[in-house]
């Protein structure tokens, strides 16, 4: 796998993401980083990423570990 293979199918393990999403992510933040850490609002922006799904990855990337 290419190292953009790889990156897509991470950010497509992401809950509501999918394989069809996560390019859309990749190619507005250019990096899994990136992604993890923009805001609600930021996610939004993305196309195919409304309320619910921006709403839902903070929730994931924010959560803590043992909650």
């Amino acid at each position: 796998m290419t190292d953009k293979e790889i990156q897509e199918y991470i950010i497509s393990g992401f809950p509501g993401i999918g394989s069809r999403i996560a390019p859309y992510l990749l190619e507005h933040f250019n990096s899994i980083k990136n992604i993890v850490n923009a805001s609600e609002q930021e996610l939004r922006e993305v196309e195919l990423v409304g309320e619910k799904k921006a709403k839902r990855l903070k929730e994931i990337f924010e959560r803590k570990y043992r909650e």
